[in-house]
């Protein structure tokens, strides 16, 4: 096993398996630039995107770009490392990764989400680097596929797991339900706040001037991936019951068509599928409230970025949700039996006491200094550090 080469700066190769428009692109982002202020060198690897998906370009977040062959600190993208499973181009991929270890030497290799998870971890044992770590952003063990399946990607996650120096998790309810899965048992996961490089919020006026929303409607938002397990029908659904309520949804996704049909039956004019805003971190103090009706989330962004922005967030009180409004920061809390009735039902209350919408972004703003990406690059490196000296002994 190779060991950290002490005569130059720490490297980090952080392996994501897409660079889309959601919470892990960010977060690695943001912890690039966070760790060179560190003077980390990170080589961040990446697959492409979907046909269905955005980018999210770190060279447009001031990543520079890495030599093809990876051996200076950037961004690389590696085609073959997207998110369809196909057993030559995945070879392919894992090759490439390999090659990347051997020119780059990292004395860390980093990955997250399941693909990267898997053959960037394969690739950094063959190589022998020093310390292999994963961040699980939230899992894919229940609700996304049938229980064959889960229960095989559960073995999979337990068999990496085993040999993985550091285990990540984004939040406690995550890590409890890895746990629960069998990944590994708790003392083996390092849970770590999401890295949120927060933006300066745009005044309220000109944001709703941006996103053309009339200066007195009470409008409110709910962000993220067009897929089931966001559940943005249950969004949709809770406007509708509510003349009062305005609202939109942001996001990209394969669930587009469908949530606009229902939009339009059952809330013309009043619930909105606006599709991907990249700018949306900056805009949210043009909603009055931020609602999250995943079926469960690692721990979601847009909470952070809304407590940052002075907007209050409801969501049910689920597995993600529940650690953003309770444990790292707080909000309004529904029961998920409840359904969009309780959504409704809370929004309705938010508008109706000011007093109380006040009280609660005051006490969500203590979420925004756990998440700064400062911080959480530190955390990082104590991490791996504390991983080394262990293996060293």
């Amino acid at each position: 096993m190779s060991q950290p080469n002490t005569n130059r700066p720490l490297r980090v190769l952080r392996v994501l398996t897409r660079p889309n428009l959601g919470g892990p692109t960010r977060q690695a982002i943001a912890l690039w630039h966070a760790h060179r202020e560190l003077s980390v060198e990170t080589l961040l690897v990446t697959g492409c995107v979907g046909p269905e998906e955005v980018e999210l370009s770190p060279a447009d977040h001031g990543v520079p770009l890495a030599p093809s062959d990876g051996s200076a600190p950037g961004w690389l993208a590696i085609p073959d490392l997207g998110r369809r499973v196909h057993v030559l181009a995945d070879r392919g991929a894992r090759r490439k990764l390999e090659q990347c270890i051997r020119t780059f030497q990292p004395d860390v290799v980093h990955t997250h989400t399941s693909k990267a998870g898997l053959l960037g971890r394969k690739a950094a044992w063959t190589c022998g680097v020093a310390v292999t770590a994963h961040t699980f952003h939230g899992h894919v063990l229940k609700d996304y596929y049938g229980r064959f399946s889960s229960k095989l990607l559960a073995y999979l996650e337990r068999r990496l797991a085993r040999r993985t120096d550091v285990l990540f998790a984004i939040s406690p309810s995550c890590r409890d339900e890895l746990v629960g899965c069998g990944v590994a048992v708790h003392d083996r996961f390092v849970v770590t706040a999401p890295a949120v490089a927060v933006p300066v919020p745009l005044e309220r006026d000109v944001a709703r001037q941006h996103l053309a929303i009339a200066t007195d409607e009470w409008r409110v938002c709910a962000v993220g991936r067009l897929v089931p397990i966001k559940r943005m029908a249950d969004f949709i659904e809770a406007v509708a019951r509510q003349p009062q309520l305005h609202g939109d949804v942001i996001g990209a996704g394969p669930g587009k068509q469908g949530l606009q049909a229902l939009a339009k039956r059952v809330a013309p004019g009043r619930a909105i599928v606006r599709g991907p805003e990249p700018d949306i971190a900056a805009l949210l103090p043009a909603y009055d409230a931020v609602v999250l009706p995943s079926v469960r989330e690692g721990c979601p962004l847009v909470a952070i970025e809304a407590f940052a922005a002075g907007v209050p967030v409801v969501g049910y009180d689920v597995p993600g949700v529940r650690d953003a409004l309770s444990h790292f920061g707080c909000g309004v809390l529904v029961p998920e039996a409840e359904g969009p009735a309780g959504l409704a039902a809370a929004l309705l209350a938010l508008r109706a006491d000011a007093t109380a919408r006040s009280t609660l972004v005051a006490d969500a703003r203590r979420a925004v200094p756990a998440c700064d990406p400062a911080t959480v690059a530190k955390g990082l490196l104590h991490a791996y550090q504390v991983a080394a000296a262990r293996k060293s002994r």
